[in-house]
């Protein structure tokens, strides 16, 4: 008997040559089957680099793995629920005591804690970065501390503007990718100083370039708007795009017209050692429409090129789009604050131990970021081709679906008494127990 045949004459494959060429079936009538994410796959991805993460930050002392494990189900604890160590393990049943943990924790070692950390983003960020050149940003980050110096000649902090009562605070800097209205933190650095900003700069950049990524486009914050710092990315070949630091003459040199223009300026070294150094600069022109502040009239967004791009070569940063471009930069800053909802609290003047709680707060992040575009994104007609639910999978569902799993591991203390009786001055008081 032969195989049947449609109106068109294709052969039509029999009953069971699915299962013999080892195919599946079609579930859902032919649908995609819904993927599903449980708290246990949150609790198991969150270790698969935190653990890794802890075990290369220590010292060659060696920990058993169950306890390194007990102390990173704290310590994702503590930062489910933006609290120290010391609580996290106060409302846990099981686990190691807060005084093992931070002994373990002291074991800490500022050099291998940065190279592990480094490595840990790297590894968590290459499976999902484009293969094409994409826009990054580079920012400072900046925690208040209240405490003292370890070592007055050298502390551990940098004097910055004084912010929530204090003019001391923990200096980093980050990169972070820009594409398709997601972020990812692929470099992080401590920082134990406020100058040297090429340093910093070409130390994250390597970072990045080792993990894969491929700069397009690079913003920078005006601070980086020196001529130390353009002169060497000058070098380096990168197009880059910073705000100009302007004084009231430069204001009135550049603020004028109803329309973004396009012009050149030379940048001088104040030392007077370099050659002049020629930017592209780009008046964009908006008008306030009282939305802000309530101010109406021109607002004029001034920012330099660089590139090596003549006035010709405007398709590397349009003049139209260069405050749209420039402004994927502004979501650093909502990182960072979406970032210290994870953070531990801690009062330790450790650097190591600052840097690994920033580096768990900051690779949650990364996690979430991930985990929306794998269980919360859809394909969409348009530019943009997919369209992201953000409503099905927020930063708080996410920490609570962590603590969720990890509350079944480690236990949770529901109920609260102390055995010895109150007082018997509060019945003095008047106060009936």
């Amino acid at each position: 008997m032969g195989v049947k045949t449609n109106r068109r004459g294709a052969g039509l494959a029999p009953k069971g040559k699915d299962k013999a060429e080892g195919k599946k079936a079609p579930t859902h009538g032919g649908r995609h089957r819904p993927r599903i994410l449980t708290d246990r796959e949150v609790r198991h991805r969150a270790l698969a680099w935190l653990l890794p993460l802890l075990t290369a930050s220590l010292s060659r002392r060696k920990f058993s793995p169950k306890l390194l494990r007990r102390i990173s189900d704290l310590l994702l604890r503590a930062a489910a629920r933006h609290s120290s160590i010391a609580r996290a393990r106060a409302r846990s049943k099981r686990g190691p005591s807060e005084r093992h943990s931070q002994r373990v924790l002291e074991h800490l070692v500022r050099r291998k804690t940065q190279r592990a950390l480094t490595l840990a983003l790297r590894e968590q960020a290459r499976p999902f970065l484009p293969p094409h050149p994409v826009d990054v940003a580079v920012d400072f980050h900046e925690t208040p501390y209240y405490g003292t110096a370890i070592d007055r000649a050298h502390p551990q902090y940098v004097k910055t503007k004084e912010e929530r009562g204090t003019h001391r605070a923990y200096r980093y800097v980050t990169l972070d990718i820009v594409t398709h209205g997601f972020r990812l933190t692929v470099a992080l650095r401590y920082l134990d100083h406020r100058g040297r900003l090429r340093a910093a700069l070409r130390d994250v950049l390597e970072d990045a370039r080792k993990a894969g990524v491929r700069i397009g486009r690079l913003y920078l914050d005006r601070e980086f708007y020196t001529y130390e710092v353009l002169n060497w990315l000058r070098h380096e070949g990168l197009t880059v795009v910073v705000p100009l630091r302007l004084g009231s003459r430069q204001r009135k040199r550049w603020e004028h017209g109803q329309k973004s223009y396009v012009s050149e300026h030379t940048l001088k070294d104040s030392k007077g050692r370099g050659a002049p150094l020629p930017l592209r600069i780009h008046v964009v022109v908006r008008y306030q429409m009282g939305e802000r502040f309530g101010k109406h009239g021109c607002q004029y967004l001034i920012y330099a090129v660089l590139g090596g791009l003549s006035l010709d070569a405007r398709h590397e940063v349009p003049l139209r789009k260069t405050h749209e471009l420039y402004r994927r930069r502004f979501g650093i800053e909502s990182s960072y604050r979406i970032a210290h909802q994870a953070l531990p609290r801690t009062c330790a003047r450790s650097i190591p131990w600052r840097l690994l709680y920033l580096g768990v707060a900051l690779m949650l992040e990364n996690e979430w970021v991930i985990l929306r575009l794998q269980y919360t994104s859809e394909g969409r007609q348009g530019p943009g081709g997919m369209d992201l639910r953000e409503e099905l999978l927020r930063f708080e569902d996410l920490l609570e679906l962590l603590f969720l799993s990890i509350s079944r591991v480690l236990g949770t203390i529901h109920v609260v008494g102390n055995p010895k009786p109150p007082p018997s001055r509060l019945k003095r008081w008047g106060m009936s127990l």
